[in-house]
């Protein structure tokens, strides 16, 4: 190709093809991102639901020691233990309610990195097809000078 025949704004499409590769690594970043905090946010979901059952079975158990005249000692100690799963539960939602926001950040990211690729794609588009019209505009222009 000669350098008549070169675009001068070759350099804009390059960059503009650079710009929509980094924009599709941010894309997947933020993706594989969003993974990682699905999976922390489902792990502290069971980490509530485990809770959630312990504390009903040693509420039940409670319940029966008391049908069956547990002793004051018993009960006591019955009541620690229900405490301290409460405590455990109100924890693991703490954790449930921050991995939930966390991840709904990290999906904020993913709609934004998906919104910056689509604009990336967009100004290739538009360099793309100005090159189109120009290549075209250059085959008339040789075109008219061989006639």
């Amino acid at each position: 190709m000669s350098d008549a025949d070169r675009y001068r704004l070759a350099p804009v499409r390059d960059a503009r093809v650079r710009d929509e590769r980094v924009r599709k690594g941010d894309l997947a970043s933020a993706a594989s991102d969003a993974r990682r905090t699905q999976a922390r946010l489902d792990a502290a979901h069971d980490a509530v639901t485990t809770a959630r059952a312990a504390l009903a079975a040693a509420v039940t158990q409670g319940h029966d020691r008391l049908a069956r005249g547990a002793t004051a000692d018993e009960v006591t100690r019955a009541e620690r233990y229900v405490m301290r799963l409460r405590h455990a539960l109100a924890a693991a939602q703490d954790a449930h309610a921050r991995a939930h926001a966390v991840h709904r950040g990290q999906l904020a990211s993913v709609d934004l990195a998906r919104g910056r690729l689509a604009s990336a794609r967009a100004d290739k588009e538009v360099i793309e097809r100005h090159f189109a019209r120009w290549r075209a505009d250059q085959a008339k222009l040789a075109e008219r000078r061989e006639d």
